[in-house]
């Protein structure tokens, strides 16, 4: 049985892809029977980017696989749900009304259910209907706009930050609908979408031109704010320099032993700096040139300038500080082998999450799950033989 400090919850976990599951793993990190309900043959975490999402997002789950589009379907997932304290769906809006599984059918059900949607683009507004993925939200937003080199196409984000966002803002949103449950026992629908968490993270700059009244643009590897900020050539690899603010711009020059930077008309000032960046840039390339890459970020983080190097994913895999706090470790996998994933991101003193369980297989759960929420044996065998579900055998 789970433990933690969610080990008294039940989430039943019907999404599919990565917002929604990301969000149901946080939950089952932290102690939460999270029963992950698949539609026949698996869900899509499966076979997305080689299954690589699954031992990162479908971890300490159970695996249940419901054919939910049949009228026994149905009812078993109402069964279900009457001893549930959350369901997860991030199916678009209106199939679960078609599917006769929406708020108001299981909250009459279970009035203390918690009940969170995951959508592209939220249950209302002209774009409701349309199909929804991470980028999509990215390109809505405007992020997509502020992304890549001004010479080329926009681009989009590496990693599926707008997914992994609602996930967890979908987790935090259920944390306080399920206090609400406990102190009165009226659960209610949450709602979370990839277009509100791109607006959200976007929210600065919506601010900054209502402010300013200037577009943003694209600026590649820099930005407007401050310079130098960016990637900048050593002989060995890149750096990321950040220097916001002007004493951080003159230890730089100290640290390296270029004094006359400070003076240089073009660079004495932060605004000198912006309107040269170009210059700036080559001139700092050249120099850094005559460095290896780990000598440039001894010098400049002894100066107290903030560097970093610019890894590629298997320099990250390697990275001696995400080693050695368990951040990147081996996890297993669906089939018990061990892959590089990530751990449970966030730190708790006294009631810490842990991966204590490896991916389920597509229904390998099925029969303990339905016979833990009183289906006697003939009754699962029947809905095993209709194929109403599958136990993954």
């Amino acid at each position: 049985m789970p433990t933690g400090p969610l080990g008294d919850l039940t989430v039943l976990d019907l999404s599919q892809a990565i917002a929604g599951p990301s969000a149901g793993a946080l939950l089952a990190d932290f102690g939460a029977e999270v029963v992950s309900i698949e539609p026949p043959g698996g869900g899509s975490e499966r076979r997305f980017a080689k299954g690589s999402t699954l031992p990162n997002f479908s971890r300490n789950k159970r695996s249940l696989v419901l054919d939910l589009k049949s009228d026994e379907g149905r009812d078993v997932l109402h069964r279900l749900v009457e001893d549930a304290d959350v369901l997860l769906h991030s199916n678009r809006p209106g199939k679960m009304e078609r599917l006769d599984c929406d708020y108001e059918t299981l909250s009459a059900i279970n009035p203390a259910l918690v009940y969170c949607s995951i959508t592209g683009y939220g249950e209302s507004g002209p774009y409701k209907d349309r199909p929804g993925f991470d980028p999509l939200a990215q390109a809505v937003s405007g992020l997509m706009s502020m992304n890549g080199e001004p010479d080329r196409k926009p681009s989009r984000v590496g990693a599926s930050t707008i997914d992994i966002g609602t996930g967890i803002y979908a987790a935090f949103a259920i944390w306080p609908a399920l206090r609400h449950a406990e102190r009165t026992g009226e659960g209610q629908k949450v709602e979370a979408s990839l277009i509100d968490t791109a607006a959200t993270f976007m929210a600065q700059w919506y601010t900054y031109y209502d402010m300013v009244g200037r577009v943003p643009q694209r600026q590649g590897h820099t930005w407007e704010a401050y310079a130098p900020s960016g990637v900048i050539e050593t002989a060995t690899g890149p750096v990321y320099v950040a220097t916001a603010f002007q004493h951080l711009w003159e230890r730089l020059c100290e640290s390296i032993g270029r004094e006359d930077w400070k003076e240089d008309p073009r660079f004495r000032t932060n605004d000198d700096r912006l309107e040269n960046r170009d210059a700036l840039y080559a001139e700092m390339d050249e120099e850094f040139s005559n460095y290896e890459r780990d000598e440039v970020v001894e010098q400049l983080l002894d100066a107290g300038v903030p560097v970093a190097e610019v890894q590629d994913v298997p320099e990250a895999t390697e990275d001696e500080h995400l080693r050695e706090r368990g951040t990147i470790r081996e996890i297993e996998n669906v089939d018990g082998e061990e892959v590089l994933g990530a751990d449970v991101p966030v730190r708790l003193s006294r009631t810490p999450g842990s991966i204590d369980r490896k991916p389920p297989r597509a229904g390998e759960h099925t029969d303990e799950i339905l016979s833990e929420h009183g289906f006697d044996e003939s009754e699962v065998d029947r809905l095993l033989n209709t194929g109403v579900v599958e136990n993954g055998s």
